[in-house]
């Protein structure tokens, strides 16, 4: 698990691991070669959402549709396309990887009090917050059993195993809300959170793929740097973003008490005084509030300082990249990393 000790070594380096490219990198370029997988994903989700009791058809439909990018199964499939090809489990164990992440969004929408993701009202909005958190039980607990039917003990101990990270993450977030977290805390609960399943998505594919446990274990390392990247890039947007550009509801983050990345850096900088009126902004809790700390997080450029954090992350997962084989998904990973760089870039403009 990488600490912040060990990010800002690498931060400080003066080779610059990631470069911004001149070519705009569209999703399209990232996961074309994948997306024949991708469709198997989504539909191996549509025949789960029949796996449940007739009377849990529509809500279970509606958790397990909309996936948007089906990000961490096209990290599985790229990782394993670029060592060779996949057994016939292989769909159904991204399949498990994108459902542990669904019941999470479940959850997180619940205790965030978010309205819309992926430009949809949320399940707790639509069916309120108590079958929210079933459904997203049923949905996790839908996972657990399909991993034990992969026909490799040691796979389904590592799902059930970042499942659990996962849990252990959020819950660990949750003791902390309203509080001013280190630093080095707030990367174990997004390693945790976030990085895990990113993680386990590129070592699976590669596993899946018969590669060597040396390549597996690289391609584990790209997929903690990458995650650990987007999670920043998400509180980021929660803060520097719109709900037109991003689809979600926004401020939620701060209403519900969680200090993410943005928050911990600018309170590090702020003079006292100004400590004291960021503190009554936060304390309001209100999403429509967020607003007012924008100028306090352009003064001290908080959104450039989180950009740096992530480029020796992204830089460590395009090193990893380069050193495979050439290949349509080695070239997909290494585009992967320059997408997440570009979607800050836009955060940057807006």
């Amino acid at each position: 698990m990488r600490m912040l000790s060990a990010l800002a070594q690498l931060a400080v380096e003066k080779e610059s691991y990631l470069e911004r490219t001149q070519v705009s990198i569209h999703w399209e370029d990232v996961a074309s070669c994948v997306e024949p997988f991708l469709g198997s994903v989504r539909s191996e989700l549509s025949a789960q959402s029949h796996s449940f009791v007739p009377e849990l058809s529509e809500i279970s439909a509606y958790a397990l549709s909309g996936q948007g990018k089906l990000l961490r199964p096209a990290v599985f499939a790229l990782s394993g396309f670029s060592c060779g090809t996949f057994n016939e489990h292989a769909v159904k164990a991204a399949t498990v990887v994108e459902m542990i992440h669904l019941a999470s969004l479940i959850h997180d929408d619940v205790i965030d009090g978010a309205e819309t993701r992926r430009e949809r009202p949320t399940l707790s909005r639509t069916w309120g917050n108590r079958t929210a958190i079933l459904l997203g039980d049923c949905v996790l607990a839908q996972a657990a059993f399909l991993s034990l039917h992969l026909g490799n003990q040691e796979v389904s101990h590592k799902l059930l195993s970042s499942a659990r990270c996962i849990c252990i993450g959020e819950t660990l977030q949750s003791l902390h809300y309203s509080e001013v977290i280190s630093l080095e805390e707030y990367f174990k609960v997004i390693s945790l959170k976030t990085g895990e399943l990113f993680a386990l998505a590129a070592e699976l594919g590669a596993l899946f793929a018969n590669a060597p446990a040396e390549t597996a274990s690289e391609l584990r390392q790209y997929g903690l740097s990458l995650g650990t990247s987007y999670q920043i890039y998400d509180d980021c947007v929660d803060i520097f973003s719109t709900e037109q550009v991003s689809g979600k509801s926004l401020g939620t983050d701060l209403s519900s008490g969680k200090r993410t990345l943005p928050i911990l850096l600018l309170l590090e900088q702020a003079s006292e005084s100004e400590k004291k009126q960021i503190s009554s902004i936060l304390d309001n809790g209100s999403p429509e509030r967020t607003r007012e700390l924008l100028p306090f997080l352009k003064r001290y450029s908080i959104l450039q300082s989180c950009i740096s954090t992530t480029q020796s992350e992204m830089g460590i997962a395009l090193r990893i990249a380069r050193s495979l084989p050439p290949s349509e998904a080695q070239q997909g990973l290494t585009k992967l990393p320059q997408f997440l760089s570009q979607q800050f870039e836009k955060l940057e403009s807006l």
